[in-house]
């Protein structure tokens, strides 16, 4: 390797080690303040960079909340379409696929709780939009498919489930010191009763 090319992969490791200590630092203080209750001097202190620096990589919000929406995303690993294979293989009774439905949301919002609450503020942001649009497909999607081999589920339907296993549902039973396990089989008794009275699909 030569001597130019050596300083250029250094530099180039030490802009990256700074961009990381920014996002990290922009994220805990988003969960902590809030997107908007966070300034970039809030962001230069807690990283140990100059204010400068964070205007530097990012220049405004537009720029910032992706990066930390990355970030999100590697923490609490969300589920996605993909994964429905996998989440209910040999999983053949109604009850078993509501039960593993609830569960892998669960335990997503367990994992990303301290950084998945937002505010109608943040909701104006594009970058939030596109996460929590993106974020009700896939549970629409993964209800359709925990009950696709047992009925036919019309579209109300799958949008009930979808709230019924949505982030602030979960964060309700957390308030009130009910344990995930016990929240998890309540939704899904819920489930099983609500959609069994109803017919559930066409």
């Amino acid at each position: 390797m030569t001597p130019r090319k050596y300083t250029m992969d250094k530099r180039k490791a030490a802009v990256e080690e700074t961009r990381r200590r920014i996002v990290e630092a922009t994220l805990a203080l988003h969960a902590e303040k809030g997107a908007f209750g966070t300034s970039w001097q809030d962001i230069a202190k807690h990283a140990d960079v100059s204010v400068g620096t964070v205007y530097k990589h990012f220049p405004s919000l537009d720029e910032l909340v992706p990066a930390c929406g990355e970030l999100v995303f590697a923490i609490s690993r969300p589920p996605s379409l993909e994964d429905a294979p996998q989440i209910f293989a040999g999983a053949s009774s109604l009850e078993e696929r509501l039960g593993r439905l609830v569960s892998e949301f669960f335990d997503f919002y367990e994992r990303g709780e301290p950084y998945l609450e937002i505010d109608f503020q943040e909701r104006q942001l594009p970058a939030v939009q596109e996460w929590e649009a993106h974020m009700r497909a896939t549970r629409e999607g993964l209800a359709r498919e925990a009950l696709r081999p047992l009925l036919e589920p019309e579209e109300r339907t799958v949008r009930a489930l979808s709230a019924l296993i949505d982030f602030p549902f979960f964060k309700s039973f957390r308030r009130h010191d009910v344990s995930k396990a016990e929240a998890e089989e309540i939704v899904k008794s819920m489930l099983l009763c609500w959609i069994g009275g109803t017919g559930g699909g066409r």
